[in-house]
């Protein structure tokens, strides 16, 4: 017979807050990793964001290709 297990396997950690930005949150491209700046609030985040235009982030909005049909 085996016996019970009494422990659990998780860490109980603490997550930060996912809504609060720092003073100083360096922005990163999601598409290629690139610094893109410091943003102090959300609209300066997004601004950032937008104004880059990379290749990869290019290249992720276009149309896939499709299956040839038979």
């Amino acid at each position: 017979m085996l016996p019970a297990i009494t422990t659990t396997h998780a860490i109980p950690r603490t997550l930060p807050s996912g809504g609060v930005l720092s003073k100083e949150a360096a922005v990163r491209c999601s598409y290629c990793l690139a610094t893109l700046g410091r943003a102090y609030d959300f609209k300066s985040r997004e601004a950032l964001q937008k104004s880059h235009n990379c290749l990869p982030k290019r290249l992720c909005k276009k149309p896939a290709a499709s299956i040839p049909f038979n």
